[in-house]
């Protein structure tokens, strides 16, 4: 992982999220852009020309990115300072050490907040996005759709969504919430196995039946094959389970295992899929416990096609 965009609005969620990527990075040695959307207040005076007034607009912006940056960073560092005291941890100089480390890169631009994220992840080859997600707003997000969410089923690179209020803990273990049936790409098991390999966590993949009639006709054992030969190299285990509102029993799970992490490969629903709340994707980031790691999916089927495309003709 060499890049992690982090789209912010200069809230304390969007703080929360930055100390996040901070973390990340300080661990796989990434780059943080710090990455603020927006739209100018007035237009510009017919004097003035338009393309002028954007770039000094978005030059203003990168400047306030940049105290953000600078005052997030003391304030993580002296909270960590405070962390350590409090449990008279050891290592608090390495960490601070390997957070100032970290190289930040600050880009504003004007215009959709969802247009232009995905605009940022191909102009930067970015490999992570981190965001903040609001909570509680079930109905909003399904009549006007949630930024996040949005990013989250168009992204060709793994989305982490940060929720309103949970601030950073170490990942000690990760739930992994799947349709045995509609087993992933490999390239999708991988990037999940690296992931949770950089981390250090313990992997608990969940396969919820809605019923018993569906446990009773499933033959999971191609599935936990495919994952043996797919997860080496990390520690997992998988558990199935029984219920009909597959939402609450992945929340359910996650309280059971304590977990710090959720994982999901979100699915594309269509507009009233979405206006009924059908996306349990969307069911979850209403009312998140634990950061959501949104998986690209079908990101194999993507890689294939491009070496196919650049693969030279054969006469």
């Amino acid at each position: 992982m060499k890049t992690i965009l982090v789209p912010i609005d200069f809230s304390a969620s969007s703080r929360n999220s930055f100390c996040y990527a901070l973390e990340l990075a300080s661990r796989s040695n990434a780059e943080v852009i710090l990455f603020n959307v927006f739209f100018p207040v007035m237009s510009p005076p017919a004097t003035y020309e338009a393309a002028d007034v954007i770039v000094a607009l978005e030059e203003g912006k990168v400047k306030e990115l940049e105290l953000f940056s600078d005052a997030s960073r003391k304030g993580i560092c002296d909270e960590t300072r405070l962390q350590a005291a409090a449990t008279a941890a050891t290592d608090v100089s390495e960490k601070i050490a390997a957070l100032d480390k970290v190289k930040v890169r600050c880009v504003a631009k004007m215009g959709g907040s969802y247009e232009k994220i995905l605009e940022a992840i191909t102009q930067y080859q970015v490999d992570l996005v981190v965001m903040g997600m609001q909570t509680g707003e079930a109905v909003s997000q399904a009549i006007l759709g949630s930024t996040t969410i949005s990013v989250m089923q168009e992204s060709q690179v793994p989305v982490l969504a940060i929720p309103q209020g949970v601030t950073f803990r170490s990942f000690k273990s990760v739930v992994f919430a799947i349709n045995l049936r509609k087993l992933p790409a490999t390239a999708d098991l991988h990037l999940l196995r690296d992931f949770v390999k950089m981390l250090g966590a313990k992997l608990e993949v969940l396969h919820l039946y809605r019923t018993n009639e569906q446990y009773d006709k499933f033959n999971a054992q191609p599935a936990l094959e495919a994952l043996a030969a797919n997860l080496e190299g990390i520690a997992y285990d998988v558990s199935f389970d029984i219920c009909p509102d597959v939402a609450a029993g992945i929340q359910e799970f996650i309280r059971e295992q304590e977990a710090d992490l959720l994982v999901m490969i979100p699915q594309k629903h269509n507009f009233f899929e979405r206006l009924l709340d059908k996306s349990i994707t969307g069911q979850i980031t209403a009312h998140p416990l634990v950061p959501l790691l949104a998986l690209p999916s079908g990101i194999l089927e993507q890689l294939r096609e491009k070496r196919e495309e650049s693969a030279p003709a054969v006469h």
